[in-house]
């Protein structure tokens, strides 16, 4: 079998979306044709599972440094090291450690790591001749780009969000050295797969004129259902309504409005302890948790022990899934994985979030919305949804909805993006 070598800086353990993203499709490349080989960051000692029995099988995973140690870390320090933050507590690392990190200072260690790693393997498996590398961060685009040329090889480039994080609207110059590298990416060429419709919109607006619109495929977020947490048995029937709640890197003024949202739902609405329970996970829990630590939804927090355990299965024991997504440029283009996952679930979903594809997929699943920074309409969302609950009518997206982001089917969508196109 043909194999292709995927360069990313986001791959589990780390618990960014766009981890899950690349595992999912490297688990299921073979199905259009390609081994897996994947050129990763340094895995994090101490946490576990790594990656599921089924994926590991599957894929070929190649680290580009030693093993950062985590096992001293507190649980807030490692939930932020899993998303990529950087954590003070592993400074005196920062020789070693330095571009793990989605805002550490250039990626310089993964990109030197990633470079032999890529000369190595290129060497021992003539069998690669596919490219498949994610962005952001710019290192594995740029590594793929360069590499593609040198050996004459297929590349594709998975664009997750916009490489310029502050989204200038389109016609605006190219002014900061994060618009500039992301104007030489989009323009070089290369066959492109995005997330959704409005970031491809975006891009193509931003480049009208110059890019092209055949060359950028949307391959949507998409769950996998072999992993194991889909095989999990359901959430039990004890009297407990457990929300998975997916907290974004909020706006400090939409993180306020949530808790006091969630605190007027909780004061008026009969969510107390032992009958409510807000399992948190992602970025932002760690602010989360300082913002709440004297509110009245503190007793409703169920923090999973650690933050790292697996999230696809903290989302199994629930009976309801909610993301907290701030007001940003990149939230009203993009869908989060974990969302895509629990609507694979059958989960209800509900979300408090800006307008934009995150929101028309909770509606289109027949969940409910609340705009962010609006705290009002989060509580009264809640409350609705704790009487649906409570009555009984939660119910989870069709199953005609949830096979169209099925990993099986959408994988397919690659075979678009790949057409045997090398860079000259």
């Amino acid at each position: 079998m043909r194999k292709a070598l995927i360069l990313t800086r986001n791959f589990p353990p780390y618990l960014c979306g766009d981890a899950s993203r690349v595992l999912k499709i490297a688990s299921n490349l073979p199905a259009i044709g390609w081994e897996s080989i994947v050129v990763a960051p340094p895995a994090v000692a101490g946490v576990a599972p790594l990656l599921p029995a089924a994926a590991a099988r599957l894929l070929e995973v190649h680290r580009t440094g030693p093993d950062i140690e985590a096992s001293k870390l507190d649980a807030g320090d490692r939930n932020d090291l899993l998303h990529g933050r950087e954590v003070a507590a592993l400074r005196p690392l920062a020789s070693r450690l330095a571009g793990v990190f989605g805002n550490g200072r250039d990626g310089a260690a993964w990109l030197k790591g990633a470079a032999s790693l890529v000369g190595k393997l290129l060497a021992e498996n003539p069998e690669i001749d596919l490219l498949y590398a994610q962005g952001p961060p710019l290192e594995p685009l740029q590594l793929a780009l360069e590499t593609a040329r040198k050996h004459h090889l297929t590349v594709v480039f998975d664009i997750t969000a916009p490489l310029d994080p502050a989204m200038p609207a389109p016609g605006a110059p190219a002014t900061s050295a994060a618009a500039r590298s992301e104007e030489s990416i989009m323009l070089s060429g290369v066959p492109m797969t995005t997330t959704t419709r409005a970031l491809k919109e975006y891009f193509l607006k931003k480049y009208i004129g110059r890019l092209d619109h055949g060359s950028i495929t949307i391959v949507p977020p998409s769950f996998d259902s072999a992993h194991p947490a889909f095989r999990d048995a359901s959430v039990r029937d004890d009297g407990v309504m457990r929300i998975a709640l997916l907290v974004d890197d909020l706006p400090k003024a939409d993180l306020k409005a949530a808790v006091a949202g969630l605190e007027a739902w909780a004061r008026t609405g009969g969510a107390t302890a032992g009958t409510v329970e807000l399992m948190a996970f992602g970025e932002g829990v760690g602010e989360l948790l300082r913002l709440s630590a004297r509110s009245t939804i503190k007793p409703l927090l169920a923090v999973p022990s650690g933050m790292d355990g697996d999230q696809l299965r903290l989302c199994r024991r629930a009976g309801l899934f909610c993301a907290l997504l701030g007001r940003t440029p990149g939230n009203a283009c993009t869908i989060p994985d974990r969302l895509v996952d629990a609507l694979g679930m059958g989960l209800p979903l509900c979300a408090v979030l800006p307008d934009g594809p995150a929101a028309r997929l909770v509606a289109e699943a027949g969940g409910s919305t609340a705009p962010a920074g609006d705290a009002a309409a989060i509580a009264g969302m809640f409350g609705s949804l704790h009487a649906a609950w409570r009555s009984g009518s939660l119910r989870g997206a069709s199953a005609e909805l949830a096979a169209r982001h099925s990993a099986v089917g959408v994988i397919h969508e690659l075979t678009r993006a790949i057409a045997g196109q090398h860079v000259s």
